[in-house]
């Protein structure tokens, strides 16, 4: 189903085109009735405007379509095209009518004849060009469509034109009729002007030269409002008939996650099209090291680069120099010299790339990132259940301890909890205290290989 815009595009292409019929055709009878050059001019003008409108409208249908396989920018090229060709057609007609404008005043005197319908079309010619000129520039504002533009453009400028001729039909009605040929090398003038300006426009979307050499300030300014944003380059700006395309490279601080990389792109999107409402926007992200950074970043940045995964990573700074402490992830299939290896290679890249640091301490894991068949037994393990419970309840700071639940993976105990503590007490302590239990657990539960203990203030 067509969109309303192109419902709307074609709807105003197609009442110039009959708007410019009417107007040729008016002009044509009454030019040739009264043999004034400014009317024919004039008719010759609205002729091109036909031939132009026509060009509009089909130029519209065509940039509309939807990208295919042939041309994967779309069809917005088209609107141009036909825009060039109208241009060269407005010059063309406008030196037949200089060249007859001067056989009239330096060669050949002709007599104009004056008459009330001289002066009706014309004025009826204003009146349908400003009324057309206003739909036109409205819709073509509405839509950023230069076709229309350019056609609304042609309707304004008649306008201006059909002034100059009741001006040298009223010459001539005084007897000067070389007024009307006068009047004819100004209309003549102004849409020469009027057509260079067009062939420039048409030629710099051509040539995909930037619309507004500001633009692209413009763009790196809205981009750097967003936070998270280091840097933007390599912005480069397009247009195909109504169509903008921008794209850009942008640096993102490289601890960002994914996701919220993601959002920010968005962002940026949005940013430009409040500056170019219709713009295709292609980003090119690229993570980037900050001085903001800390120790932690860039370890967990090395490990993420290298493959590894590791937790509880902890920096001591003692004087200028660091130690570090982490939990590195191997995999389960690995032997244990194996996964020294790795711990090795880990431990001498991390000095490499982070200076200061005077000592790595890494206790290897195994990778949990793996899921494992689990049966829950705590109907099996009630004594330890109720072991746990007493330990947790013992803890001071601990108003209640539930939902303990024991699970068997390959022949070892996991122990998960919940524990309500008192809400007076700082992160710091609820930690500890959690610590604590977990580490009871394991000096009076030999059978457990893993506790879990969640904390929470007690409401």
């Amino acid at each position: 189903m067509e969109s309303q815009a192109i419902i709307e595009k074609r709807k105003a292409a197609l009442s110039s085109v009959v708007a410019a019929i009417f107007l040729t055709g008016i002009k044509l009878v009454v030019g040739l009735m009264t043999g004034s050059l400014g009317i024919l001019s004039e008719a010759a003008h609205s002729g091109l405007d036909l031939v132009a409108a026509g060009m509009t409208y089909f130029a519209v249908r065509i940039a509309d379509k939807p990208a295919d396989r042939e041309h994967t920018y779309g069809h917005g090229k088209f609107e141009n095209l036909f825009a060039l060709f109208e241009t060269f057609l407005l010059l063309v007609t406008c030196g037949w009518i200089i060249y007859e404008a001067i056989q009239r005043i330096f060669f050949h005197e002709v007599h104009i004849e004056v008459n009330f319908w001289s002066f009706a079309v014309i004025i009826t010619a204003i009146v349908v060009d400003y009324s057309r000129s206003r739909v036109l520039f409205k819709a073509a504002k509405k839509y950023n469509s230069q076709a229309l533009e350019a056609d609304a453009l042609h309707f304004s400028t008649d306008i201006l034109s059909s002034g100059v001729v009741i001006i040298g039909l009223i010459g001539a009605g005084l007897g000067f009729h070389k007024a009307d040929a006068f009047s004819a090398l100004v209309v003549s003038a102004i849409v020469i002007w009027i057509s260079l300006r067009l062939g420039k426009r048409t030629i710099d979307m051509l040539t995909d030269r930037i619309p507004d050499v500001t633009l692209v300030e413009k763009i790196r300014s809205k981009v750097f409002e967003i936070n998270g944003v280091v840097n933007c380059r390599n912005v480069r700006v397009r247009q195909a008939g109504s169509k903008s395309f921008v794209d850009m490279v942008v640096d993102i601080k490289r601890t960002v996650p994914f996701e919220q990389a993601h959002y920010i792109m968005n962002l940026i999107e949005e940013k430009v099209k409040e500056i170019i409402p219709n713009a295709d926007i292609v980003i090119h992200s690229e993570p980037i090291e900050t001085s903001d950074e800390t120790v932690i970043d860039k370890i967990k940045m090395l490990l993420i680069g290298s493959g590894m995964s590791a937790h509880n990573i902890e920096v001591q700074k003692v004087n200028d120099k660091y130690f570090v402490d982490l939990h590195l992830e191997c995999g389960a299939t690995q032997t244990f010299e194996e996964a020294h290896k790795v711990a090795d290679k880990i431990e001498e890249m991390i000095k490499e790339k982070i200076p200061n640091i005077e000592k790595i301490s890494i206790h290897i894991d195994e990778d949990n990132d793996v899921i494992k068949e689990t049966i829950i037994v705590n109907d099996k393990c009630e004594q330890m259940v109720q072991k746990i419970h007493k330990i947790a309840q013992s803890q001071e700071g601990v108003v209640e301890c539930r939902d303990i639940t024991v699970m068997e993976i390959d022949g070892k105990y996991k122990v998960t909890m919940n524990c309500f503590l008192d809400s007076s007490l700082s992160l710091s302590e609820a930690h500890e205290i959690a610590t604590t239990i977990e580490n009871k657990i394991y000096l009076n539960i030999k059978e457990v290989s893993k506790v879990i203990v969640h904390v929470e203030p007690q409401k």
